[in-house]
């Protein structure tokens, strides 16, 4: 465990309040998760990261609420949230099973993919659930042009990360031109349906975990870090069960793009730096990516 994680860890103010104990450090990314144990069941503590809002708290709450009602394995708030050592606590049903193999198989993404599509059409019967804050759409980042002056002031101390983000912001507007996005329909999207948060015991889905990162957004804006610009059988996949309209293969590399340079920009305004994760993740190459497959800043 980090020291963050260990600064972290759930006091007995916490524990009592809840009734639970024995906690178990689950780990996490932002939000971080204790095994504990009530009674005679497991449930599961939550930290939400430092910083998050009531506003992000209940949008996420409400979405899970809603997503459980559709039938599907997740966990939704069961009691919380609430505040104490300086942070937000909230304690959700435990979801049994095992996260699929990291390194699985072309059939395995293909199977995640096709699952993601059914996922997505219950998703799309939501109503009610706007966008979260902070979070836009591709067409919103591709016209911001708070992003070209963002990369001009970072011009001087980063130039050659610069230019490869100019030369990706620059191609995915113009691959972008006329698709009229703005008048294309949304949903809630996951954001971050990859292995680790999926959970399966005896062949069957039992959990669908991490719902951070989830917002509204073009149906195909859950393909950002499920398919990385990488998996290609998971996009197959998905076009098995609900086959993706020409507009929408168009819109695949742009808006994977978009993303990446968003977050670029953010790090430059604030003078941070991401280690490069970024710029080794816009130089992928994909044959979906089309007329941009082999092209390169």
């Amino acid at each position: 465990m980090d020291q963050a994680s260990e600064t972290a860890l759930p006091g007995q103010e916490v524990l009592e309040r809840l009734g639970v104990r024995s906690a178990v450090p689950l780990g996490g990314r932002l939000n971080l998760h204790w095994l504990v144990a009530a009674q005679h069941e497991r449930l599961v503590l939550r930290r939400w990261a430092p910083g998050t809002s009531r506003e992000d708290i209940d949008y996420e709450a409400r979405l899970l609420r809603r997503v459980a009602a559709l039938g599907w394995p997740v966990a939704p708030i069961v009691e919380g949230p609430f505040e104490a050592q300086g942070a937000m606590w909230s304690l959700h049903p435990f979801l049994p099973g095992n996260p699929p193999a990291e390194d699985a198989g072309d059939s395995d993404r293909r199977a995640r993919g096709r699952l993601l599509a059914r996922f997505h059409a219950d998703l799309a019967t939501l109503d009610g659930i706007g966008q979260r804050g902070g979070w836009r759409r591709c067409e919103e980042i591709l016209g911001d042009e708070t992003l070209d002056r963002v990369l001009a002031e970072g011009e001087r101390s980063r130039p050659e990360e610069v230019r490869m983000l100019r030369w990706h912001l620059a191609r995915a507007r113009e691959r972008t031109a006329g698709l009229q996005l703005q008048d294309r329909p949304g949903i809630v999207v996951h954001g971050d349906f990859t292995p680790w948060n999926l959970r399966f015991q005896d062949g069957k889905l039992t959990g669908i975990l991490d719902f951070e990162l989830a917002h509204r957004d073009h149906r195909i804006g859950d393909f950002a870090l499920t398919w990385r610009g990488r998996y290609d059988e998971v996009v197959y996949g998905y076009d098995e069960v609900s086959p993706l309209e020409p507009e929408e293969w168009e819109l695949l590399t742009p808006m994977w793009w978009a993303g990446l340079v968003e977050l670029a920009c953010r790090h430059l305004a604030e003078g941070t730096w991401d280690d490069g994760w970024i710029i080794k993740k816009l130089l992928v190459r994909s044959p979906l990516m089309g007329r941009d497959a082999a092209a390169h800043p």
